[in-house]
């Protein structure tokens, strides 16, 4: 069971900025800038699921990245909202999105398909890949109905978007005002630097983890810290572009490994459970293998990436950013005094 959390009785809307990225603006401060970023990601959500121009596949992926995006925001001020309204608004929006999951992991499944094709080409005959890519087409094509009209899943992701669009609207950004999240979050380090902390500890922690014990489960637990990490220095990549900037870059690129070390091991497990998608049994255990072997891969270069971007103790990677953000602030003073 649940526990209730009410929504706002009032809320301002803020609309989304147009062609304004995921990040905050230069020298913005943390309360508008998380406010505004987080019902930006709404909007955008919203936009590809119900826009005149809506496409299920893309809206469904648009609208759970974007989920993310707004769950990296709430870990990064988790310790300054408070537990409560953070495992409220996280779980709301992790369980809108497991309502669609199944529609977007079947798309990726073909996707995983036809990028082993383009990279093992002439390994295995073309007919095996397009047979399969086929037979995962019409696979996706069913799930996306059952969860479009039977479940009638996009039409309540819609309105748990549209619900917390309202909530973080609502989010406090003058010190006199309070509401259901308490009060403005200080424009300081602080209100940030636990959460950052926690994320970047974490995501080494299991990286550590996934090496030591390299089952599918650890690696994917990974890949999650490994994303919200990439979004929370998006955000605060205006501290110092040429570096922050970077590190999200860095973060992106590791993402996307662990991404697709994780969809082969998706398609690797439907193939277990529907061999008929593939019923020769040597083709299906050669599939099976050119699938390892770039795991494989994958997972070696996931580490030099990795061992670089957690290559600091998470304390003096929190020195670090915190000294950049008090250069962000620092005025700049111009002119020299040349009588000292």
């Amino acid at each position: 069971m649940h526990d209730h959390y009410p929504e706002p009785v009032r809320a301002r809307h803020l609309p989304a900025v147009p062609g304004k990225g995921f990040e905050l603006g230069k020298r913005e401060p943390l309360a508008p800038g998380l406010r505004r970023l987080s019902v930006d990601q709404c909007e955008v959500a919203l936009v590809g699921l119900t826009g005149p121009s809506a496409d299920v596949d893309a809206g469904i992926h648009e609208a759970r990245k974007a989920m993310k995006r707004i769950r990296a925001i709430l870990r990064l001020v988790r310790p300054r909202i408070g537990n409560r309204i953070y495992r409220y608004e996280n779980r709301t929006l992790r369980e809108a999105g497991r309502l669609v999951a199944s529609a977007r992991d079947a798309v990726v499944c073909v996707e995983t398909v036809t990028s082993l094709q383009s990279r093992f080409d002439g390994v295995l005959g073309d007919e095996v890949f397009e047979d399969l890519t086929a037979k995962l087409d019409q696979r996706a094509a069913r799930i996306r109905r059952e969860v479009v009209a039977g479940r009638g899943a996009v039409d309540s992701l819609v309105s748990t978007l549209e619900r917390a669009r309202v909530r973080l609207a609502a989010w406090p950004v003058d010190e006199d005002e309070a509401g259901a999240y308490g009060g403005a979050i200080p424009n300081r380090f602080e209100s940030l630097g636990g959460g950052l902390a926690a994320t970047y500890r974490r995501g080494r922690n299991e990286m550590g983890r996934a090496y030591r014990a390299p089952t599918t489960s650890n690696f994917h637990e990974w890949r999650k810290r490994v994303k919200y990490l990439r979004h929370q220095m998006e955000v605060l990549a205006p501290l110092w572009p040429g570096v922050v900037g970077a590190t999200a870059g860095a973060l992106d690129h590791l993402g996307d490994m662990l991404g697709e070390e994780h969809d082969l091991a998706d398609l690797l497990a439907v193939l277990t459970i529907d061999p008929e998608l593939c019923p020769d049994p040597v083709e299906r255990s050669l599939l099976a293998a050119l699938a390892q072997h770039r795991r494989a891969e994958l997972r070696a270069s996931a580490r030099m990436v990795g061992s670089r971007v957690y290559a600091e103790k998470p304390g003096r990677f929190i020195d670090r950013m915190g000294a950049y953000w008090d250069a962000a602030w620092t005025p700049i003073e111009v002119g020299l005094d040349l009588e000292a």
